[in-house]
């Protein structure tokens, strides 16, 4: 029992890097406009390319009064649940019993919600924690460097198409998408980014 709960968390963990890879690349394609706009606010607003990464000890939310859990907005929180409950009925049908089922849930879903929220808004922290850990330092800001690409460089077209990982980046070396070095700051296609996301500058800041 002990084997298969190992197996059914670490298939768990896998699936939500995943499934958090692909809707970040999805939050940054602009097809489904309700679920980009939150998210290019975080990026083109909050924490654009232009300004600081880390303004403040506290995370600057995108959300202001918007439907969102603990700062989590619904583009997130509602393709996670849709997905999380077809791979559970995908799980039924193949006869997966129901502790592992729990023990998938459970983890999938504590998984995503350290790497995807938590460690995400920790990129953007002034001071956190591990900065100053001996055991995490090095990895942490490792990590932060590619968060920061994902931020700050641009495609001409005014997307950005590198490092949707946040601490693990093994999906974007397998898709392509991984980047290690800043490029130049280019003015141009930050132009391009706002006007291809008019959109969310209509909105008044609240």
């Amino acid at each position: 029992m002990l084997m298969r709960s190992a197996f059914w968390a670490a298939a768990a963990c896998l699936f939500a890097e995943f499934v958090g890879y692909w809707l970040h690349v999805l939050l940054h394609s602009d097809k489904i406009e309700f679920l980009s706009r939150n998210h290019m606010i975080h990026h083109l607003r909050i924490y654009a390319p232009d300004k600081p990464q880390r303004q403040s000890t506290k995370y600057l939310l995108s959300t202001y009064d918007r439907a969102s859990v603990l700062g989590v907005g619904l583009e997130w929180l509602l393709p996670v649940g849709i997905l999380l409950a077809a791979s559970l009925s995908a799980l039924t049908a193949l006869g997966v019993d129901a502790l592992s089922q729990a023990v998938f849930s459970v983890v999938a879903l504590g998984w995503g919600a350290l790497m995807f929220w938590y460690m995400h808004d920790a990129m953007h922290l002034k001071g956190f924690w591990m900065e100053g850990s001996p055991v995490w330092r090095e990895w942490f800001l490792r990590a932060r460097v590619r968060h920061d690409i994902h931020h700050m460089d641009l495609e001409p077209s005014g997307r950005m198409a590198k490092n949707f990982g946040i601490c693990f980046f093994f999906f974007d070396a397998l898709f392509g998408t991984e980047s290690v070095k800043h490029a130049r700051f280019d003015r141009a296609a930050l132009a391009a980014a706002h006007r291809r996301y008019a959109y969310i500058f209509s909105e008044q800041r609240s």
